[in-house]
């Protein structure tokens, strides 16, 4: 054996039993679940084991090749038989065990879910389980156990990220409000005008009736008479203020066949036959109907 390659070969066992003394690192998911009602679930750990009788946070360690989130849903289903919905990372945490070979080194992911089912089937692992209020929660952990102490740093900030959220949707649903009375106030104005201008229409429609028997009366050899043209011409505007302010008339001629949505017989068998003739003229509003056209059928 050549000094080349013992010197080599001792070198070798010198890397392999420092790299024996290495950190083993270890990946822990845990989650602070949410419920329906807005408690978190905690479990409480058996009295065999590491940190027994301690309350926790669901959850475990990564297996090989898994996905964290998938890690996080398998272990906790493993655990309280709940399937849940993982939301926000909350953070990391970091902690070391010592042994005689090696020291391993704990590192884990903490993340807020949700679950909308309460009924929770333990394992093994734990001898108790509860849902809590978020300040029920922080009273579990104490501040200086470097167990609980990361567990507590969860809780505060998942009751932060959701206080955040609640207040965002409060703003949101309060815009919302805003947006929904504004329609709101606009439609009711809208319909208070239309209310109001429906009131001051049925009060012209008189006048307009005068200014039609009135018109149909003149004689055929004054029709051209500039008093007439006038009197024609106050008529033409009044009907177009009506017009502007969404004012019709009801389209009715003689020959029509009575419709009595839109008319209404003052002579004749009512509902049958045809219009004979228009005795005062119909108006309506968009779709409704201010008055219907008065007709005689025969």
């Amino acid at each position: 054996m050549s000094r080349l390659y013992k010197k080599y070969k001792i070198k070798s066992m010198v890397q392999k039993k420092e790299l024996s003394n290495f950190a083993k690192t270890i990946l822990t998911v845990k989650a602070v679940v949410v419920g329906a009602d807005n408690k978190i679930l905690l479990l409480k750990r058996s009295k065999q084991g590491f940190n027994p009788g301690k309350w926790d946070l669901p959850g475990g360690t990564l297996e090989k090749g898994e996905l964290i989130k998938e890690a996080l849903k398998r272990e906790v289903l493993e655990e309280t038989g709940l399937e849940i919905e993982v939301g926000d990372i909350l953070g990391t945490a970091e902690f070391a065990k010592e042994t005689k070979q090696f020291k391993d080194e704990k590192r884990g992911l903490r993340f807020l879910a949700y679950c909308e089912e309460s009924e929770v089937e333990i394992s093994d692992e734990h001898q108790k389980f509860g849902w809590f209020s978020f300040s029920e929660a922080l009273q579990k952990f104490s501040e200086k156990d470097g167990f609980e102490q990361e567990k507590r740093i969860a809780v505060l900030k998942a009751q932060e990220i959701l206080e955040a959220k609640d207040s965002i949707q409060g703003w949101k649903r309060a815009l919302a409000d805003l947006e929904n009375y504004k329609k709101r106030a606009v439609r009711e104005n809208e319909e208070f005008r239309r209310y109001c201008l429906e009131d001051y229409i049925f009060d012209l429609l008189p006048v307009l009736d005068n200014f039609d028997l009135a018109i149909k009366h003149v004689p055929e050899k004054e029709a051209g008479n500039n008093w007439i043209v006038g009197i024609l011409h106050i008529k033409k505007q009044l009907e177009n203020v009506l017009m502007e302010n969404g004012v019709g008339v009801i389209e009715a001629k003689n020959g029509d066949d009575f419709d009595e949505k839109i008319h209404e017989v003052i002579e004749g068998e009512f509902k049958k036959g045809k219009i004979l003739e228009i005795v005062k003229v119909g108006y309506k509003m968009g779709d409704k109907i201010i008055r219907p056209a008065m007709v005689k059928i025969n």
